[in-house]
């Protein structure tokens, strides 16, 4: 079984149900993430889609799951070195994809089982196997 890069990062803030901002390791910007498997509905206004209340509720579980300054890891879905994941894994807007865990909790699979979100799969399957299979529930 292929083995996720993964590196450990501070939450900034959360933007909505499937991105949040992050401090990646030694930076002091923040950088948006687009987090794999999830595809909330809209919470803020500006996109090309329109605010529902389903989107300020799954942005409102997000809050409750990440607080600013949380240690969280970040998953690639690959396994290449650190700096090349940095470039390959982006996706719309620059966004990092990413699988996110906090304390050993699968931020994806909560969502995915509290209904706030289906397994979305846009930017492919999650290519790590077992990560499929759960979210597939």
């Amino acid at each position: 079984m292929t083995q996720p890069t993964t590196i450990t990062a501070k939450v900034s803030r959360v933007v909505d149900g499937d991105t949040i901002r992050v401090f990646l390791p030694n930076s002091d910007k923040d950088e948006s993430i687009r987090i794999l498997a999830l595809d909330t509905e809209e919470s803020n206004a500006g996109g090309s889609k329109p605010v529902t209340p389903w989107g300020k509720e799954a942005k409102l579980r997000a809050e409750a799951f990440f607080s600013p300054d949380d240690e969280v890891e970040l998953a690639f879905p690959g396994s290449e070195e650190y700096e090349v994941c940095l470039k390959k894994y982006r996706g719309n807007y620059g966004r990092l994809l990413v699988f996110v865990m906090k304390n050993g909790v699968d931020f994806q699979e909560v969502m995915i089982r509290e209904g706030y979100s289906p397994y979305f799969m846009k930017y492919g399957n999650a290519e790590l196997e077992d990560l499929h299979r759960k979210y597939q529930i």
